[in-house]
């Protein structure tokens, strides 16, 4: 018997070795990027993780309402001559939530000034923008005539910032 556990034993061990050969290799994507905005323009959150991560509004259970986000960004507009151009901003898409046939349309404010589809607004006035300030951007949903009706929603909203 101990004949036969001392030839298993190099056997086994042998047996490690190649599973241990053939196992096969491991690959990881880690995505990165940078944002670096100029000293004299910018409009970036506060908090990164408001445009790298997925942004929730809520489902509230005592009023059977989608509640509103609220975000801060942090925004300035100068040049060298330290003339400040106002800062204007257009939605670039349509903004609206989707689960399969179902749509919420989405508020979209910044500064408390209603952003729309295709027409540059002001946001900043021009003596506002020459130092940073710190304002919200808020996206509310609107509620559908129907009432709000059950589902997985997803949307993206885009927008464009510039001080022309």
């Amino acid at each position: 018997m101990f004949k036969k556990i001392a030839i298993s034993a190099p056997v086994l061990a042998l047996a490690f070795v190649s599973s241990a050969a053939l196992a096969a290799p491991q690959t990881h994507n880690i995505q990165v990027f940078a944002d670096i905005p100029s000293s004299d323009f910018y409009v970036q959150p506060v908090n990164h993780d408001t445009v790298a991560m997925p942004q929730q509004l809520l489902w509230n259970n005592t009023t059977s309402k989608l509640e509103s986000i609220s975000r801060d960004f942090k925004a300035k507009s100068s040049v060298a001559t330290g003339v400040a151009p106002a800062i204007k901003a257009t939605l670039l898409d349509p903004a609206v939530m989707s689960s399969g046939a179902d749509d919420i349309q989405l508020n979209v404010r910044f500064n408390n000034v209603a952003l729309t589809l295709g027409s540059e607004v002001e946001v900043v006035a021009a003596d506002a923008a020459i130092a940073e300030l710190i304002t919200p951007m808020s996206i509310s949903p609107v509620e559908p005539s129907g009432g709000y009706k059950e589902g997985n929603y997803t949307g993206n909203v885009r927008v464009m910032f510039d001080a022309p």
